[in-house]
Parts: structure tokens; sequence; C-alpha cells
């Protein structure tokens, strides 16, 4: 006998054979019988023997329910492989010579897979006792049957497996993707820039277009950091909430990782950090995984910040700043917020990327310490800014330390200030 292998047959003819099998495992039956198969196209609506049957004037649905009534479903037919022939064993006679039958009609059709009609027609041509009574009621007409036209809707189990991994494959691509959304940012920041650059005398609205759609640059890499690393850590979810495509669009809360940070950045002048993306810890393999995860965000605001010094890293001299002022105080001022990004990002309080680091290696007793405080991270950074010098003092402190390590020139910063917020005297 052919071997019983599921890309010999259509979607609807396999659903079918395996249908029959928990329908005999259902009835208590030994052998997996014609008559089980038989019930199983019937109920396989979407096939072409059910609307064969129907074109012929039979009521398959009613066909079924008198099957029905014998026969249950409940488990799946074991395929048999090259090395067994367990699946052989399990076929009544019956069974094995109806779906030789169904091998041959599709053979005589030119067909490489079976469909439902070639398996009603095996089942008619060797029907089990049970199934003989109930075909000497029906009268179907097998000759009607093998001549009926192959359906264009039944379509091979490979063919279909095939179709659904590449569909698989274009949505992770474009998962992958880098998003239109981020890609408009990133011209319109480069555009800004090059106005900026080549116009010596360019408006301060133009300033404050470009340093804004850097910050949203900034923050895009920054969510996108957390992303990847959470990727590569085994939460593969992330891709499918569309983290990996730098789409600001797609993060947590829009309005935490985007409308705020922006808002601070025009009331204060701080870089401070949006809501990250939604990350299932549970998923990541490790603790050390855990903490690269929140490390990330901070990571690419270094990253971009390295790149957006570089020319007054390799140019110590800041006569050069003179040429273009304009300019080189805005990729400056640009250097800056991301610097109080990193920073204030690296602060070990709940809700901020710091504490994500360390929190892998917390005890559960401080996790339960610390609990009622997790939501109000963000009150208490206010608090720490506004009501404790000390802290208020380190921070920028610490801020104008990397950017003179920078060999970026504070009055530079100052003036892109000045420039940004042009609406006030």
């Amino acid at each position: 006998m052919t071997m019983l292998t599921p890309d010999r047959f259509s979607v609807q003819a396999l659903a079918a054979l395996q249908r029959s099998a928990q329908i005999a495992a259902r009835a208590r039956a030994p052998l997996i019988a014609s008559s089980h198969l038989m019930a199983s196209v019937l109920q396989q609506k979407d096939g072409d023997a059910y609307g064969v049957l129907a074109a012929l004037g039979h009521d398959p649905a009613a066909m079924a329910k008198r099957l029905a009534d014998l026969f249950g479903s409940r488990q799946i037919v074991m395929w048999r492989d090259a090395k067994s022939d367990a699946a052989q064993s399990r076929l009544d006679p019956s069974m094995q010579n109806a779906i030789a039958t169904t091998f041959a009609e599709a053979q005589a059709v030119g067909s490489p897979f079976a469909t439902t009609r070639d398996l009603l027609v095996g089942t008619l041509d060797h029907p089990d006792h049970e199934l003989a009574e109930l075909l000497a009621e029906w009268q179907i007409d097998r000759n009607a049957v093998s001549q009926a036209p192959v359906s264009v809707y039944e379509r091979g189990t490979t063919a279909v497996a095939e179709e659904q991994q590449h569909a698989r494959e274009v949505r992770k691509r474009n998962r992958w993707r880098i998003s239109p959304v981020f890609l408009g940012l990133v011209a319109a920041m480069a555009a800004s820039g090059a106005w900026l650059y080549f116009q010596e005398d360019a408006h301060p609205i133009i300033v404050f277009v470009f340093v804004t759609l850097g910050w949203i640059v900034s923050l895009a890499l920054h969510e996108f950091g957390h992303a990847l690393a959470a990727y590569w850590g085994g939460d593969h979810s992330v891709d499918e909430r569309g983290y990996l495509t730098l789409n600001p669009l797609k993060y947590t809360h829009p309005l935490l990782s985007i409308v705020m940070p922006v808002i601070f950045l025009l009331l204060g002048g701080i870089g401070l950090p949006g809501g990250a993306v939604y990350v299932n810890l549970g998923a990541i393999r490790s603790r050390w995984m855990q903490s690269t995860v929140s490390a990330a965000g901070p990571a690419a605001n270094a990253i971009f910040a390295a790149l957006l010094a570089l020319p007054f890293l390799l140019n110590g001299d800041g006569v050069f700043y003179m040429e273009r002022p304009i300019f080189w105080a805005s990729i400056a001022l640009l250097v800056f917020l991301q610097i109080t990004a990193i920073i204030l990002n690296l602060i070990p309080i709940p809700g901020l990327d710091g504490f994500g680091i360390i929190a892998p290696w917390l005890p559960l007793s401080v996790h339960r310490m610390l609990a009622p405080v997790y939501s109000f991270g963000f009150m208490l950074l206010i608090f720490l800014f506004w009501y404790v010098d000390a802290f208020s003092s380190f921070f920028w402190t610490a801020v104008w330390i990397l950017i003179l390590q920078l060999n970026i020139f504070p009055g530079l910063v100052e003036f892109g200030f000045n420039m940004y917020r042009f609406w006030m005297p």
C-alpha cells in the first residue's frame, strides 16, 4: 500500500483522515474502517465531497448526522513514516483498500494529492459492513462522484505549509523592517540639520525642530535597545508587537514614551526617560540577560551621543565651532540631552533602567518591601530634583563632567538652549 503521509493529501482530506481516527477512537473501534472515513468526509463542509454530494441531490449534513449517532471524535491519527508501519496496522482492510483507491483516483485526474472527493470514491468502492447498509439506502452514484470536476478550492498540504512558512517569513521581515515613521523622522532631522549647517542666519525655530526631532529619534533608539536585547534574551513577543521596527508609535504608551519626555525637554531641558516597551521577563533566559535588557536603553543613548560628539572628540580646537555656531550649538545641545537621559536612567529608582539592572539580583524580601513605591518612581525622581539639593547638585555635576570629557564647551550648550527656547525673552 502507498505510504500514508500527510503530504499526499489536500488540507481538507488530511483533516478528514485525522477526524476518522478520532471517530474510531470514540467508537472504541480496534481499527480505523471506511465507515469512520465516510463519517469524517461528510463532516468536512469545505471539501469537494460535500459539494459533490449536495450537487447530486443528497443531503450530506443528514448523512453525517446518521453516522454521528454511531461515532464521536476525540483523538488524532498517528502518521507512519519510513521506519514504522504503526498506522498501517491500525487500518481495517476496508480502509486500506479505500486509501489505495483514493490515490488511484487522484492519479487518474493528474493531481499530486488526494482530495475529499477521492476519499469519497474510495469509501464507496470499499465500504465496511456498517457503511454498506447505509450506502444501499443512500443510493450514491459512484460514477457521478468520480466524474465530478476537481475543485480548485482544495489544496495540497505541502503547498499550504510552504505558503504559511513564506507568510511567517514575510511577517518576520516586516517586523524587523525599519518603520517609515522612523525614517521620516530621521529624514526631517537630517533636512533641518542641513539647513542649520548651510544657513548661517537660520531662524531659531529650525533649531527647535532639529533638536526636538533628534530627541524623538533618540527615544525610539532607546526603546529599540530594550526590545532588541529582550529578543536576544528569549522574549520573541517584542517582534510581534512591532517593537523592532523603531516606530515610536508602537511602544507601550506614546504619552509616556514620547509626549511627556518632549514636554520635559521644553520645560526643563532634561532628557526625561519615557515609558519602556513591555517585556515578558519570564521569557528572558537569565538574570544577566534581564539586566542587559534594562541597560540596553541607556546604551543606545550612549551610542547616539558618541556619534553626535565624534566631531568634538576628533577636533579639540574650539575655533571650528565659530564657523557654523548655530549648527554646532544644536548638536551640542542634543549631546547634552543624551547625557542627562543616560545619567537619569541609571539612577536605581523603581521605574528607571538603573533599578531594572539591579532588580533581578535583589532578594524577594526587598521586592516586597519596595512594592508599594514601584508605581511612584517618577514622583520620587521629581521630589529629589526639586527638594534635595545634594541630589540635584550631584546630577548636574556628573552631566557637566561628561560634557567636558567630550570636548564640548559648556557655553555652546547654553547658546543652543537659548536658540531652542526662541519664545523666551
